[in-house]
């Protein structure tokens, strides 16, 4: 008797318990990842290269668009150019930078799919690195990053381990003479 109370009782409990974690993990807080390639370089390729006026222009524009937007985490790669993009942001946020080698996006997408919840983080890469970081964390294929464009702005939501919506916009960058692309 004891046991066939038992059963029925879980047959009831089971499904009530299903429903309450499956809401528990659709409540659960979305992690958000803003992707932007690096600010307009001086010259060369070479990682000790680092952004040009235009650039340092952007960067600031930059720091002002994400000044409110909840980032607590940066990461850039070892290149000058990621790492001077970052700065004014990081400066006024009082973050310091991760620096992760641009060659290790699985490293990368793990600290980003295991990093807190709230808040978002700011990643600052490459042409092509960006897109194969948005592939790995589950938004698709992007358009390719051309060589002379830097004002592309991805807003990832992390919505499970192998789903993403992505969110492309486009921000603008300094001209001679002032604000334009």
């Amino acid at each position: 008797m004891m046991p066939n109370f038992l059963v029925r009782v879980g047959r009831l409990v089971l499904p009530v318990l299903m429903v309450v974690w499956s809401s528990a993990t659709a409540a659960a807080p979305a992690r958000t990842v803003i992707l932007v390639r690096h600010a307009e370089r001086a010259g060369g390729m070479s990682a000790d290269v680092g952004i040009s006026e235009a650039g340092r222009c952007r960067a600031e524009l930059l720091a002002k668009m994400l000044a409110d937007a909840g980032v607590n985490r940066i990461y850039t790669s070892e290149a000058a150019r990621t790492q001077q993009t970052a700065e004014p942001l990081a400066k006024k946020l009082k973050i310091l930078p991760e620096i992760v080698p641009s060659k290790d996006i699985d490293g990368l997408v793990s600290r980003l799919r295991t990093g807190a919840p709230d808040g978002a983080a700011l990643v600052i890469g490459h042409s092509n690195t960006l897109p194969e970081i948005i592939r790995q964390m589950g938004g698709g294929s992007v358009t390719p990053i051309g060589d002379g464009e830097y004002d592309r702005l991805f807003i990832v939501s992390l919505i499970d381990q192998n789903q993403a919506t992505v969110i492309t916009l486009h921000y603008a960058g300094c001209a001679p003479g002032g604000l334009g692309r």
